[in-house]
């Protein structure tokens, strides 16, 4: 019997209004990825003498025979064809399971997804992944997604992530950080790239003074920020460049390779596929740098346009994966993790702007969302990639601010 948790939980407005549209949802949440089982679940499987679901349960819920975790104690195996699906799926789209036992037989991962839920002291947070295209349209299309609310959610206690202090600090400092670093991500009076390096200068500063266990020092640092914020004066420590395209568009593309080889999905192919073609890069092949930027050059002023419409969307995109991953405090020191997430949004910005470079037409709100979403489904839940990533970051030195912020 698993335990619950039931509490009013702080969310942003659109995870409030999220509902799961089932069948009628353009992608799948199962298939294309791993699908873990705990261990509640997995017990409660094997007991289960539903003779629709037995033969299923045999042939596809798996003992992980190496792991210890509750959380991962099982994985559903997924179908041998090209759809890479759950076995329970129906051809409706729908789970077997669910329609046979209910919703309480469902695993925890695939109760809560996307839904992810964290515990900060006696605070419940609830944030959702933009991979799971309601959770996007939701979040990015709406100028008030983000209005603060609680509502009530009842979840089991092995689904809460619990946020724990990071170098010994206080959690109440942990979360004037976050608060800081949110307000200068919300401060649209200065450019998207100018918010983002000021984060980038503020998180090189916190991981020095963490290094040097100066953590004493914390409250006159975010002090420092919010006053040079309020004065002005945080603009002064940026250096004015110009735009580097060519660092924009190249650097990107190099994870941006190979990636869509094999997709189950016709939904992100459909959407990766064009956003190769407006780049002009050919499956499997390097692009060609000067053809690469030349197209990047032709369609970034087209997504600048098309943004107009929905002109908080990358905004809204951006604050999600910090409130979810509740930056800078996730593995890794703050440098590290801004350096990932700078990675992150250059990509998703390479395929929107191929998207935009391959249609005749402006982006439609609806399909920048799209895209965010194939990035977010793509690329976030790949732990390989994202190794790839943090491990490329180290080796070529890409983790220093300049050339971090050469991507903005």
């Amino acid at each position: 019997m698993k335990k619950m948790v039931t509490d009013t939980m702080l969310m942003p407005a659109y995870v409030s209004r999220f509902s799961c549209i089932g069948g009628e949802c353009e992608d799948t949440c199962c298939g294309g990825w791993g699908i873990p089982v705990d261990q509640d679940s997995f017990l409660y499987y094997q007991s289960c003498l539903d003779p629709v679901l037995q033969p299923l349960i045999a042939k596809h819920v798996k003992r992980n025979s190496e792991s210890n975790s509750h959380s991962n104690y099982g994985h559903l195996e997924l179908t041998k064809d090209h759809c890479r699906c759950c076995g329970f799926l129906t051809d409706k789209k729908l789970c077997l399971i669910q329609e046979r036992l209910g919703a309480k037989a469902l695993s925890d991962t695939c109760a809560n997804y996307p839904r992810t839920i964290s515990r900060f002291g006696d605070m419940h947070q609830m944030t959702l992944t933009l991979s799971c295209p309601e959770a996007a349209r939701l979040a990015l299309l709406y100028s008030d997604a983000f209005d603060l609310v609680g509502q009530v959610q009842t979840v089991s206690q092995t689904s809460v992530s619990r946020i724990k202090s990071v170098n010994g600090l206080p959690l109440s400092a942990m979360d004037d950080v976050r608060t800081l670093v949110v307000q200068i991500l919300r401060s649209q009076e200065i450019s998207l790239s100018n918010r983002l390096k000021l984060i980038g200068i503020f998180c090189e500063r916190l991981t020095e003074l963490l290094n040097q266990k100066r953590m004493d020092s914390l409250p006159q640092l975010i002090q420092d920020q919010e006053n040079d914020l309020e004065s002005g004066a945080a603009m002064a420590s940026l250096t004015d460049h110009a735009e580097l395209l060519d660092v924009q568009a190249q650097i990107p593309a190099l994870f941006f390779l190979g990636c869509r080889e094999g997709l189950p999905s016709p939904h992100l192919r459909r959407v990766l596929d064009e956003a190769a073609k407006g780049l002009g890069i050919g499956e499997g092949l390097p692009p060609d740098g000067p053809a690469l930027v030349r197209a990047y050059e032709q369609g970034l002023p087209r997504l600048n346009s098309a943004l107009k419409a929905v002109p908080w969307l990358l905004e809204h995109y951006l604050l999600n994966e910090m409130l979810r991953e509740y930056f800078p405090w996730a593995s890794g020191n703050p440098i590290q993790r801004y350096s990932t997430f700078i990675l992150r949004f250059a990509i998703t910005r390479l395929l929107l702007v191929g998207r935009a470079a391959a249609q005749e037409t402006l982006l439609t709100p609806a399909e920048l969302a799209e895209t965010i979403q194939v990035s977010c489904r793509h690329f976030l839940h790949d732990d390989h990639l994202t190794k790839k990533v943090e491990q490329s970051l180290r080796e070529s030195d890409w983790n220093g601010l300049e050339r971090l912020h050469s991507l903005l």
